[in-house]
């Protein structure tokens, strides 16, 4: 499990968490029933508080990505591959919806975007 916290990024840090953690469960780098390390030791790893890992976890425990069972630990819940494919569009709906409205506002076009697009893809 990699996570890279931006301390320049306008996301809060309990997002980048979840971002990071959900896209390494749907992309198949964190398997179903795989254990997490505990908070704290999240926490100390990144040299943050616990704070934002717990907001993280509750998050992905929430949205179905992650299970707690008490006394053994937090575990990668066992995603179905419709379940996965939902998540991963919901997910870029999402991302792509909040960066179209400023190209709009910008006043790009939607053939501008498209060559944005296929130039990074």
């Amino acid at each position: 499990m990699d996570i890279v916290l931006s301390q320049k990024s306008e996301k809060p840090i309990y997002s980048q968490i979840y971002e990071q953690i959900a896209a390494q469960i749907m992309n198949g780098e964190l398997s179903a029933g795989e254990k997490l390390p505990p908070i704290r030791t999240v926490a100390v790893n990144l040299r943050i508080s616990v704070i934002p890992v717990k907001q993280a976890w509750e998050q992905l425990e929430r949205e179905g990505f992650i299970a707690t069972a008490p006394g053994r630990g937090t575990f990668v819940n066992e995603l179905a591959n419709h379940e996965i494919s939902n998540k991963r569009t919901s997910a870029a709906e999402e991302l792509l919806t909040k960066n179209l409205v400023t190209c709009r506002e910008m006043g790009l076009t939607l053939e501008e975007v498209l060559e944005i697009v296929k130039k990074h893809w």
